[in-house]
């Protein structure tokens, strides 16, 4: 499979409650105090644009020249990275999740992943659930192939021979999505397939609120999925909490520049709050 790095990122969209004021707008954050001999800084992306819209901003790139190393949700500079992802996308046995749906919903994937992909269901079925809905998300933007900030902050890390590491494993968030019965999951997908129109107006409203830093609004746009409330609290918070040992250890040896999916900024349960609780000092970076 092609572009796998941005179909597997892609899939964490995330729901939270709203508890930033409109003035702390921003995907760019200072991490100072408590004891740190230099800065840290918190970056939230959005994980997939379109080429035209992806671009590090100055306050990014003078935040990136001020630091040592880059640490991601994964560590996609880990060589085994795409050889272990292919294998976690494909079902136990090579099981096709077709059986799971009734004929006119495999009719309604079939003509969504025909149309956009030139494959149907029985070729695609053997992918897990989350692998097709980050294909789906793929094909939701208005370009041919969409870029991720995580991609072009991996080149600039290259660069500068910087040390890159992740927060989690790619089988750690497979397993959010796991939480879900594939049948749930499978309706998702027939969900977005037969309301196409709806789900690509959904997808421009949320590159519109975080092209303009709108953290508040990205929050509130995300709780227009209403299927991840059942993982809300493993997708989001749950998470959260397990980073923040990996944040305080690597900001406290070294300047580093943390990018997570935007959402998980957010939030009383966000990583600007549980930092703040941990000692910190959290400033919004403001253009």
């Amino acid at each position: 499979m092609n572009h796998l790095k941005t179909l597997l990122i892609c899939a964490l969209w995330l729901s939270s409650v709203v508890a930033f004021s409109q003035e702390q707008n921003s995907v760019l954050w200072k991490i100072s105090g408590n004891g740190l001999q230099s800065p840290s800084y918190l970056f939230g992306t959005i994980h997939i644009i379109c080429p035209d819209e992806l671009e590090l901003s100055p306050k990014v790139l003078e935040a990136l020249n001020k630091s040592q190393q880059l640490i991601l949700e994964l560590d996609m500079d880990e060589p085994t990275f795409i050889q272990e992802m292919q294998q976690l996308s494909i079902n136990s046995d090579m099981r096709n999740l077709s059986s799971l749906l009734s004929e006119q919903d495999i009719e309604s994937l079939n003509s969504f992943f025909m149309s956009n992909y030139q494959a149907d269901m029985s070729q695609l079925g053997i992918l897990k659930p989350f692998a097709l809905l980050s294909m789906m998300f793929i094909k939701g933007l208005d370009c041919p192939q969409p870029g991720s900030f995580e991609q072009l902050l991996l080149t600039y890390a290259e660069a500068k021979n910087w040390d890159v590491s992740g927060l989690e494993t790619i089988q750690e968030q497979i397993d959010v999505f796991e939480q879900v019965s594939e049948i749930e999951q499978m309706n998702w997908l027939v969900n977005y397939a037969k309301n196409e129109k709806e789900f690509k107006a959904g997808l421009a409203k949320l590159v519109e609120a975080y092209q303009k830093e709108e953290i508040v609004k990205i929050l509130d746009l995300m709780t227009e999925y209403p299927e991840y409330k059942n993982i809300e609290d493993a997708l989001l918070y749950e998470r959260n909490e397990k980073w923040i040992e990996k944040f305080v250890k690597n900001a406290s040896d070294k300047s580093t520049f943390f990018a997570v999916g935007a959402a998980h900024l957010g939030s009383d349960m966000g990583l600007v709050e549980l930092l703040r609780k941990e000692g910190f000092v959290l400033t919004p970076i403001m253009d």
